[in-house]
């Protein structure tokens, strides 16, 4: 009876845990953070044509939800766009070898617009507090827009200044990313002193991007870092406190 109590008790509290998360979820933008979620599962199938149609979708979700469209969303599609056409380049057997240029081309057009929105976003609400993100969010958020009637709009307000205030310490990471990613493709279209300058720009913003230190590295033809087993197990970007 007491483990029957505690187990109860345990599915309660998280039962009250998710719903009160839930509630506080934007319903306008839903279908989006679960399409990318599923564009995860996609790309390690390695599914590339079904991840940009998901892709697709979730633009088409964020162009037509005001608050999103330019925020730092966008970016991160550019990027994941970018990211499965530089893929299918070096990675599609299927993909015909005079094709593989066209692609590394898309995956630059896609990474360097993300790199641009980034930027931008960083530069206009990388440092303002929260209560500014605040102020800038709350009429994004109408009680009159249907898509967000019976909600709480309070909690959902507070939800958004949550992600934002989040993304000012992760998306010059997601920028480092995205400037590794550029690397990768300059180097495989023989412009090395273009990638070299990619890769400086990656560690610049994260020091601890090891996938952009050794590429520069292999690149200056230096040997690759060896990461304890420790940092392989708890990465320094994980220790750190969002």
């Amino acid at each position: 009876m007491i483990l029957v109590c505690l187990s109860a008790t345990g599915f309660f509290i998280a039962w009250l845990y998710y719903n009160d998360k839930n509630s506080s979820e934007d319903p306008r933008v839903t279908g989006a953070r679960l399409k990318l979620a599923e564009y995860d599962q996609l790309m390690k199938e390695r599914r590339y044509p079904d991840a940009l149609r998901i892709l697709d979708t979730v633009s088409r979700i964020y162009e037509s939800t005001a608050g999103y469209r330019s925020s730092f969303e966008p970016g991160l599609l550019f990027n994941n766009r970018g990211s499965v056409f530089l893929s299918m380049a070096l990675y599609d057997s299927l993909v015909p070898a005079e094709e593989k240029g066209a692609l590394l081309r898309l995956a630059e057009e896609n990474i360097q617009k993300g790199i641009q929105i980034y930027t931008t976003w960083i530069d206009s609400a990388g440092k303002l507090t929260r209560d500014q993100i605040k102020i800038n969010v709350t009429p994004f958020f109408p009680e009159n827009d249907p898509g967000l009637q019976g909600k709480n709009i309070i909690k959902i307000i507070e939800k958004r200044v949550e992600d934002i205030v989040f993304a000012q310490t992760e998306t010059p990471r997601r920028l480092s990313v995205s400037y590794t990613n550029l690397g990768i493709i300059q180097r495989h279209q023989l412009r090395q002193e273009e990638a070299a300058h990619s890769y400086l720009e990656a560690i610049k913003l994260w020091e601890d991007n090891f996938t952009a230190r050794n590429n520069f590295n292999v690149l200056m033809g230096l040997p690759p870092e060896d990461r304890s087993i420790i940092d392989k197990l708890f990465p320094p970007e994980r220790l750190k406190s969002d």
